[in-house]
Order: structure tokens, then C-alpha cells, then sequence
């Protein structure tokens, strides 16, 4: 798919896309932390085991988390970028 863009495009193209991989694979459980404590009122400890256990199943897993991650940069973006605003109303 990336052959049939010109050759200036291609090392601009495959960088941003890298980066974005490479910062999506760092924030990826910590967004699903936020997505868990935020629907289930989990404490942090809690929603970290549930982050690994959907993790490592096969297929869904992987889509789970994704979609996990996703949801939280939803969260975390509407709040402001305030990881404690995204959780929402939560009692310790």
C-alpha cells in the first residue's frame, strides 16, 4: 500500500506511523487501567490484573485491549489530560 505513494512521502509516512505504534504499545495499559476503573469503580490494583487477564486471551483479548486503550485516550483526552479526572468520581 505504501509503494504507490511518491518517495519524498514514504520516510515522513512510515516515522509517524512508527511513533504512534511505538507511543500506543507504551500507553496502552494505562489507558485500560483508566477504561476499567472507570466503568467498573475499580481501585488501581484491582484493574491491573484485569488489564493482563483480558490481555492474554488469543484473538478477543487482543481487540479487547485495543478497544480498552482506546476508550481510555477518549477519557483521558475529555478530561483534560488529568488521569485522575478521566477516572471519573471515584472514592479510594
Amino acid at each position: 500500500m505504501l509503494d504507490k505513494l511518491p518517495p519524498s512521502l514514504l520516510k515522513p509516512i512510515g516515522l509517524t506511523l512508527g511513533w504512534a505504534f511505538l507511543l500506543m504499545s507504551i500507553l496502552a495499559i494505562p489507558l485500560s487501567v483508566v477504561t476499567l476503573m472507570r466503568w467498573f469503580s475499580l481501585s488501581w490494583w484491582l484493574a491491573l490484573p484485569g488489564v493482563f487477564l483480558v490481555s492474554i486471551i488469543p484473538y478477543a483479548g487482543r481487540f479487547a485491549y485495543l478497544g480498552l486503550a482506546l476508550i481510555g485516550a477518549w477519557y483521558v483526552i475529555d478530561a483534560g489530560f488529568s488521569l485522575r479526572g478521566a477516572v471519573g468520581p471515584f472514592i479510594d
